[in-house]
């Protein structure tokens, strides 16, 4: 676990976590491992001071280990104070290198070496304690430097992103990304190393795996770099549409905020982050209609509100611009997870846990398909540009409702009211004219 007390004494960084317990003669001693620098260590940074102390005499002297200890012992035998038993040496080793690790004693122990004991380390097969203390220090050295070489060309890539225009989710997704496949072993220079990451992440799906190839990709761009593209295809499958009784379920036990959010998606086909861009500016509770802006370079638009989601919309506190007050987008889906969850585990309906932001957007566009069977109107609602992106709502279900409510119409003024209301016209019968509307 994360311990924010704790300083790593190479690059002072706070991201400490602890380590395990070594076991010594003086007790168990806490070790702790930097994740910036992969430094390990023991005990606290103050201890860094007696470290680099008895370091300094090592690089003064020209003595043997021999000598040095001997020295060492003398010193510390002259002073009367009694030294404590729970500050052993600060041990630390490099993470990336397991060859080597400096073996800790506490002070007291010091005491009772002879003159002519020998400080040794097997695994390295060196003898000088100072020889091994500077290699281990060199490779800490050399881990931090690249870590923030590599961090710090992450942040000038995000930068030129957002030069370029991108959008934020997109910068925030490829920064990810990229600091996933360094954490995972990965040189961002290497591109055949590259590739062999990714293709180990055997839990990785084949869109992740393309995700991560075009985040690659962005960044070798903005260096000026190319590499062989590896050919990963995300498999296409067909969304989940849950039933209207499901959304319905979902929306009644969601928070007030939560709930006329749903409500909006639904009614709308939105995307989330067009809904959570939503203005007060953009809301007319007067005629019952809100304006969409697009994001993804889809079409703006404009829609006819039912009373419900105009009712729910005028409850809500105006305290911001927006009309939702979530900090971002990250809180907007943690929120809902957790009350998803709830509602599902009450409802004891496991099918509520497949219902995302943008099921409602399938669900809305699917409904709306297999009524008016017009795609070049649902193509409108969802505001693409392409149709074939909303070819796919042809083939999601097949709706069995055939409940149909009739009306007659006796004259022109009835039947231009049943057309304006969404009837169409099926026949005309002794004189008078029907139409039908589905349920």
């Amino acid at each position: 676990m994360k311990n924010p007390k704790v300083v790593c004494p190479e690059c002072r960084s706070s991201l400490i976590w602890k380590d395990g317990i070594r076991y010594t003669r003086c007790g168990e001693v806490q070790r702790y491992i930097c994740r910036s620098c992969g430094l390990r260590f023991s005990k606290s940074a103050a201890q860094l001071k007696v470290k680099l102390h008895i370091r300094s005499q090592v690089v003064k002297g020209t003595q043997t280990c021999n000598n040095l200890s001997h020295n060492i012992i003398a010193r510390f035998n002259s002073a009367p104070k009694e030294t404590s038993n729970d500050l052993p040496f600060l041990e630390s080793e490099n993470v990336a290198a397991h060859e080597g690790t400096v073996v800790g004693q506490d002070l007291n122990r010091l005491r009772h070496y002879s003159s002519t004991r020998q400080v040794r380390v097997s695994r390295l097969g060196m003898k000088n304690l100072a020889e091994v203390e500077s290699r281990i220090e060199k490779r800490a050295a050399g881990a931090t430097v690249a870590s923030a070489d590599i961090k710090g060309k992450i942040v000038e890539f995000m930068w030129k992103l957002k030069r370029e225009g991108y959008a934020e989710a997109t910068i925030s997704d490829y920064a990810y990304t990229l600091e996933t496949l360094t954490k995972r072993g990965a040189d961002l220079y290497n591109t055949d190393n590259v590739k062999d990451v990714i293709a180990r992440q055997e839990t990785w799906s084949s869109a992740r795996k393309s995700q991560a190839v075009k985040a690659y990709t962005a960044f070798l761009k903005i260096q000026g770099l190319k590499w062989n593209v590896p050919r990963y295809k995300p498999i296409q499958k067909l969304p989940f549409i849950p039933t209207e009784e499901e959304i319905d379920q979902v929306i009644a036990g969601c928070s007030p905020q939560m709930a006329t959010f749903l409500q909006l998606l639904k009614d709308t086909a939105a995307r989330c982050g067009e809904a959570f861009a939503l203005k007060w500016t953009d809301v007319d509770l007067v005629n019952n209609s809100l304006r969409i802006t697009p994001e993804k370079s889809s079409n703006p638009r404009m829609f006819k509100i039912s009373n419900k989601l105009a009712s729910m919309l005028a409850n809500l506190p105006k305290k911001s611009i927006t009309v939702f007050g979530y900090k971002s987008k990250f809180y907007l889906r943690k929120a809902f997870t957790k009350q998803r969850k709830r509602i599902a585990h009450k409802l004891g309906n496991p099918r509520i846990l497949q219902i995302h932001f943008h099921t409602l957007r399938h669900w809305k566009a699917t409904m709306e398909y297999h009524k008016t069977k017009d795609i070049i109107y649902v193509m409108q609602l969802l505001g693409h540009k392409n149709i074939k992106n909303t070819l796919i709502y042809t083939q999601l279900i097949d709706v069995k409702n055939d409940d149909y409510v009739c009306k007659v119409a006796k004259n022109l003024t009835e039947a231009t009211q049943l057309i304006e209301a969404g009837f169409e016209y099926v026949t005309e019968m002794e004189g008078f004219k029907l139409f039908r509307k589905r349920k």
